[in-house]
């Protein structure tokens, strides 16, 4: 372990930091499982869905110094909670953030079904959780007023999807703040 954390010391990210937002997810798995199940009708738990994101890159406008290509992988499970589309979540992953540094992240919310056009499925889904921001969580703080636990930060996420058999089109947004006035995220999903 002191090489993980010599490793930590000199910039890079040691394995537990690495693993922490895995961990949360696992976590945040075990804690929607009870509350999906109470949801539901007793002893009918849904078989969760599950599915591989793919994060291209995210568009920053007001701000041109910021890194827009943002390629990721995450892994999530999505529970049915009611026949009209309501749907609970789990994502874990990582991504090359926008300050071009590697970002472990965990995510948990809901979303709603809201309509059909031919074959693709939309809905509205919000989140929140964490990602990793080893070298800039201090800088977010003092310009963005984003607050931060050893380098964690929250996450707040508003998403409009479309899902066409298994694949599944994401926009997604964060709050903004200072000179950047939006910040959408482009991804895909494979449900299997």
């Amino acid at each position: 372990m002191t090489g993980l954390r010599q490793e930590d010391r000199a910039g890079g990210m040691s394995f537990a930091r690495a693993l922490a937002p895995v961990l949360i997810a696992s976590g945040l798995f075990a804690v929607a499982r009870p509350a999906v199940a109470g949801a539901v009708a007793p002893g009918a738990m849904p078989r969760p869905d599950r599915y591989i994101g793919v994060i291209f890159g995210s568009v920053h406008v007001g701000n041109s110094t910021l890194n827009d290509v943002n390629p990721g992988l995450t892994y999530g499970r999505r529970w049915t909670l009611t026949p009209g589309g309501l749907d609970l979540y789990a994502e874990g992953g990582v991504f090359y953030n926008s300050y071009r540094e590697v970002s472990p992240l965990a995510l948990i919310g809901v979303s709603q079904a809201i309509g059909r056009i031919g074959a693709a499925r939309f809905s509205i889904g919000a989140g929140t959780g964490i990602a990793y921001y080893k070298r800039l969580s201090e800088t977010l703080q003092r310009t963005y007023g984003i607050p931060n636990v050893g380098g964690f930060i929250p996450l707040a996420t508003l998403t409009l999807s479309a899902q066409v058999g298994r694949l599944e089109y994401r926009l997604t947004t964060v709050p903004a703040a200072g000179d950047v006035q939006a910040i959408v995220n482009f991804s895909v999903a494979w449900h299997f």
